[in-house]
Formats: structure tokens, C-alpha cells, sequence
């Protein structure tokens, strides 16, 4: 069989990490290098380029696809299966990336973002081919993905427009919860739907797709990131999830400080 990484790993140009650095919380962002590009031949080629640029030594470059007859629609996903270093996996079901190395995510959408995401340490950087844009825009915008090709398809990808005191409160979150559980249930869950609601109540606008997508770019992994949005798309709604534990009086206050920052310890 081939080998990518004789074929282009050498000279490999850097590239920016994705997710939010610079800040002590958001190791488990996963602070690899990301890129998008558009779903047809000419895209994929880009980042399939892209991802193989990025292989070192025992790297194994991962074609993520909605299902495996997906390989049927692209002579070029058919051509690169083949290669040694090369694995396929499908978006259906729990689905896991298998070995260490770059990701090429074909067609997703933020959900199957969401379970790339669970994948920890072995997705060293991530191209995502997008077929409808606005599947993955709010990832885009969240991680500052570096854009292949045709750049004007991605004009409008600006910094995030999350509040800041929102995201003081996204950043803490990420803190307390256990990314290792389920926010459907439990400890998480209080701790999210009562931060959620207290925002809202607060008259704090709250974006499902925005938040998810910043949840995706800052560590939240497997369906925490998809929950998170229908809690909001719920709150939006009129409705209020039950929560056995809201947040202290001072809690937006706390916020406020630490956006101007002040600081705090308290809570």
C-alpha cells in the first residue's frame, strides 16, 4: 500500500491552533491546528493536502464520513481509503477515532463535530470539509479555523460575538463540569441549566449555535456541546429545564468583575 507521510510530510507549513489559548483553563481544548474548507473535490483535495502536511512519524491521518457508502460519492475518498496510513470512520453510531493524527471531517455537522471531539488527545489537527456552511459557521467563527481555498464562501467569519459576561460564565462552566459525564443528567446539568437560566433571566442574549460551537472550540466533548444548545433553544422557548442548583445572588456581579478585570474569589 502507499504511504501519505513519505508524499507530503516533509516542508509542512505551520499553522495556527484552533480553540481559545492563552488562558490557563483550556487545556483540553484540544490546541491542535484547524482549517475548513468547502465539500466538493477541489476542497477535499485542500484538505486532505492540509491534513497530511501535518502527519509526523506514525501518524495515522483519520477520513471521519457520515457513513461508510459516503466513499461511493467521491472518487478521491475511494482513492485515498487505500492508503496504509489512512483510517475511515463513520460519523454513525460511537463512533471513535482510532489512532494518533490528523483529521479530515467530511460533510459534518457540529454534532458530528461533537463526537470527533471525544477523541481527546489523538486528533493532533482537524480540516473540516464543509458541505452546507451553516452546519459548521459557529465552529468556524469559535475556533478562527484557517480557511483553504475560497476564501469568500467564509467572508463573514468574524471573532465571536458571544457576551463577554456570557462567556466569563461558558469559561467557568468549563471548569466545574465533568467533561467526562453527560450535562444531561445529574451534577452537570444543574450546574448548566441554572447558570443558563440566570443569564437569560438576566436579559443576557443566549445563541444556541453560537454557544455550541464555542463549546466545541473550548474542550466540551461527545453530545455535552448538543445538549448545551437545546437547553438554550429551551430557555429561548419559554420553557425552564429543572435544575436543583442556581447560582448565588453575587454570581452575575462576580461575572461583571471578572469581565472588567477585577477578579473575585467570591463565588
Amino acid at each position: 500500500m502507499l504511504t501519505l507521510r513519505r508524499r507530503f510530510a516533509e516542508n509542512s507549513p505551520q499553522s495556527r491552533n484552533c480553540g481559545m489559548g492563552g488562558t490557563e483553563m483550556f487545556e483540553a481544548a484540544g490546541e491542535y491546528p484547524c482549517a475548513v474548507t468547502e465539500g466538493g473535490e477541489e476542497g477535499l483535495e485542500l484538505g486532505f493536502l492540509w491534513c497530511a502536511n501535518q502527519m509526523e512519524d506514525g501518524d495515522v491521518l483519520t477520513l471521519f464520513i457520515p457513513l461508510r457508502s459516503s466513499l461511493r460519492n467521491s472518487r478521491l475518498l475511494q482513492d485515498w481509503s487505500s492508503y496504509r496510513d489512512v483510517d475511515v470512520v463513520t460519523s454513525r453510531g460511537a463512533s471513535f477515532i482510532r489512532s494518533a493524527g490528523p483529521v479530515l471531517a467530511v460533510w459534518p455537522d457540529m454534532d458530528a463535530l461533537g463526537q470527533i471531539s471525544r477523541s481527546g488527545s489523538r486528533v493532533k489537527a482537524l480540516c473540516v470539509a464543509a458541505w452546507v456552511e451553516e452546519w459548521v459557521r459557529p465552529w468556524v467563527t469559535a475556533t478562527q479555523a484557517e480557511v483553504l481555498g475560497d476564501v469568500q464562501v467564509w467572508a463573514e467569519v468574524s471573532a465571536s460575538d458571544v457576551d463577554p459576561v456570557v462567556e466569563e460564565a461558558m469559561k467557568g462552566l468549563t471548569l466545574t463540569v465533568n467533561h467526562n459525564n453527560t450535562i444531561a443528567a445529574g451534577f452537570e446539568k444543574d450546574q448548566v441549566v441554572g447558570t443558563l437560566l440566570v443569564l437569560h433571566d438576566a436579559g443576557y442574549e443566549l445563541d444556541s449555535e453560537e454557544l455550541q460551537g464555542w463549546a466545541l472550540a473550548n474542550g466540551w466533548t461527545g453530545k455535552n456541546p448538543k445538549h448545551l444548545a437545546r437547553y438554550v433553544r429551551e430557555i429561548n422557548s419559554g420553557k425552564r429545564p429543572r435544575t436543583r442548583s442556581m447560582p448565588k445572588s453575587s454570581y452575575l456581579d462576580h461575572l461583571k468583575r471578572k469581565v472588567a478585570g477585577e477578579g473575585s474569589d467570591e463565588e
